[in-house]
C-alpha cells in the first residue's frame, strides 16, 4: 500500500487517517480538527478539513487553476490506485487458491494413509489378542503339566519317610537306628517293611545327612508318620551318640513341595494359623485343633490368595 503524508504537518500517515472531500489527509486531532471516533460517526463524503473549510468560499468564487485541476487529477489517480491494484489481488489469490488446493491433496492422502494405519492397527490388535488367547491357553496347560509333574514325583515318593536329626557314624548301622526309633513311638519295627534306606547329602554342612527310609507299603509309611508325634526324640536316644539333637520324622518331599510348604507356614503363622502341614500331595493349613475350615494349598497361587 502506498504511504501518505499529513496534509498538515507532512508527516507520515498512519492506515487510518482523516480525509476530506478535497483530497487532504491529515492525521485524526490537532492536524484535521476532528478525533478519529468523530470522524467514524460522521458524513465522511462531505467532510472538509479546518483549512479547506477557511478557503472553501474563495475557492467556490474562483475559477479552476491549473495547479487545481493538477491535484485533482493526482487525488483522483490516487483513488484509483487500488482499482489497479485489484489485477494484482486476483492474482495473488488464485496462487492462494492453487495453494489450498495443494493443501487439500495432501489432507486429503494424510486421511487415507491415517484410515490404513487404523485399519492395519485394528488387524494386529486382533492377532496380539489371538496370540494372548493362544498363549493363555498354553500358560494353562504347562501349568497343568507342571502339576501332574509335580503330583507324580511326590507318588513315587509316598511310601517314603525322611528322617532329619541323626547324628551320622561310620559303623552305624540304620536298621538298628530304626528300630530304636520304633521302641520310641511306640511300632513294631519288621526289617522286611524297609525296602532301602540310606542317607543323603544335606544342604547345610553344620547338619548331619538325612536318612530316606522306603517302605513296602504306604500304610506301614503312615503308621510311622502317625506315631511319631507321640514322643519327642533326641540323636543320642537312638544312635548311642553324643548328639541330643532333634529327631524330625516327615513325609519325604520334593524339592518343590518343600519350598512351597515353607512358603505356606511363612505366610500363614504371622496371620494366626497354627497347623501347617503336607499330607497326599496337599499341603493342609487350620487355625486350631477345633477349626473345621480347612484351608487347602496346592500352589503359590493359593497361597497369594490367602488374607
Amino acid at each position: 500500500m502506498p504511504q501518505y503524508m499529513c496534509s498538515n504537518c507532512d508527516t507520515e500517515l498512519p492506515f487510518d487517517h482523516a480525509l476530506c472531500i478535497s483530497g487532504c489527509r491529515l492525521h485524526f486531532g490537532p492536524c484535521s480538527g476532528i478525533q478519529e471516533s468523530s470522524w467514524r460517526k460522521g458524513d465522511k463524503s462531505s467532510w472538509k478539513c479546518l483549512s479547506c473549510r477557511k478557503t472553501s468560499n474563495l475557492k467556490d468564487q474562483k475559477p479552476v487553476t491549473a495547479e487545481e485541476l493538477r491535484e485533482f487529477m493526482l487525488t483522483l489517480n490516487e483513488k484509483l490506485k487500488p482499482i489497479q491494484q485489484i489485477e494484482t489481488i486476483n492474482e495473488t489469490v488464485q496462487e492462494l487458491q492453487k495453494s489450498m488446493d495443494f493443501m487439500s491433496g495432501q489432507y486429503d492422502s494424510l486421511l487415507l494413509k491415517v484410515h490404513d494405519m487404523e485399519v492395519e492397527r485394528r488387524e494386529q490388535n486382533g492377532k496380539i489378542q489371538e496370540l494372548k488367547t493362544i498363549m493363555e491357553e498354553k500358560d494353562n496347560s504347562i501349568k497343568t503339566l507342571q502339576a501332574r509333574v509335580r503330583e507324580c514325583e511326590q507318588y513315587a515318593r509316598n511310601r517314603n519317610i525322611e528322617i532329619s536329626g541323626l547324628e551320622f557314624s561310620e559303623s552305624e548301622n540304620l536298621h538298628d537306628i530304626m528300630n530304636n526309633i520304633a521302641q520310641k513311638i511306640n511300632v513294631q519295627y519288621c526289617s522286611e517293611d524297609i525296602d532301602i534306606m540310606h542317607r543323603v547329602p544335606s544342604r547345610r554342612k553344620e547338619e548331619p545327612p538325612k536318612v530316606i527310609v522306603q517302605f513296602t507299603t504306604r500304610s506301614v509309611r503312615n503308621h510311622w508318620l502317625k506315631n511319631k508325634k507321640y514322643d519327642t526324640i533326641t540323636s543320642d536316644m537312638v544312635t548311642g551318640g553324643r548328639a541330643n539333637t532333634t529327631v524330625y520324622l516327615n513325609s519325604h518331599l520334593t524339592q518343590e513341595w518343600k519350598h512351597l510348604l515353607w512358603a505356606a507356614k511363612q505366610k500363614l503363622r504371622p496371620i494366626g494359623y497354627k497347623f501347617v502341614w503336607f499330607s497326599e500331595s496337599k499341603i493342609y493349613a487350620k487355625k486350631n485343633e477345633k477349626d473345621r475350615n480347612v484351608i487347602i494349598i496346592s500352589s503359590q497361587e493359593d497361597i497369594d490368595k490367602i488374607e
